[in-house]
């Protein structure tokens, strides 16, 4: 295994990033892919190219190379409407990766973004079971407003700082 990259998407990237959902375990799954939503919204890159959707979004992919040359996808993040001030977060680490680190490196690239689009924050929400998840968002910065309007998610923002 080398080192993972976190670039943007690419145009052949579509059968790695199906991969990676396909490859998703049942908490990730709960977490993060529930009715293959973020499958669905990843695929967009793809589906609605040059689209307003696609082009206020920034999709990332986290890849290692294989020993065969080709890419392995180990993590996801975007940052979608990023035509407001503050954009929503949807992240997502391969499951042998995670405890590495791959997240915080994820976060670090959509915070990255955010501040290169004049963004005065970042929003996330993750489920009330993901304490995982919530202790990565507390540690890089993000503040949990408290529960969000669809009942089983808390609300995290992250605060940018404006010149």
């Amino acid at each position: 295994m080398s080192e993972a990259i976190i670039r943007p998407f690419l145009e052949g990237d579509r059968d790695m990033v199906n991969e990676f959902f396909d490859q998703m375990g049942p908490e990730t799954v709960f977490f993060f892919n529930t009715n293959d939503c973020n499958r669905n919204f990843a695929l967009k890159f793809w589906n609605e190219a040059g689209t307003d959707s696609v082009n206020n979004t920034c999709y990332f992919a986290a890849t290692e190379k294989q020993e065969d040359g080709s890419e392995l996808m180990v993590g996801y993040v975007f940052l979608c409407e990023l035509d407001k001030k503050v954009p929503w977060l949807g992240i997502a680490v391969r499951d042998g990766y995670k405890g590495k680190h791959m997240g915080k490196r994820l976060m670090d690239t959509a915070r990255q973004c955010a501040i290169e689009h004049n963004c005065g924050g970042i929003l996330l929400t993750t489920h009330f079971a993901n304490t995982r998840g919530q202790g990565l968002y507390q540690k890089m910065g993000y503040e949990k407003l408290g529960q969000h309007t669809c009942g089983s998610e808390f609300l995290y923002l992250l605060r940018l700082p404006q010149e």
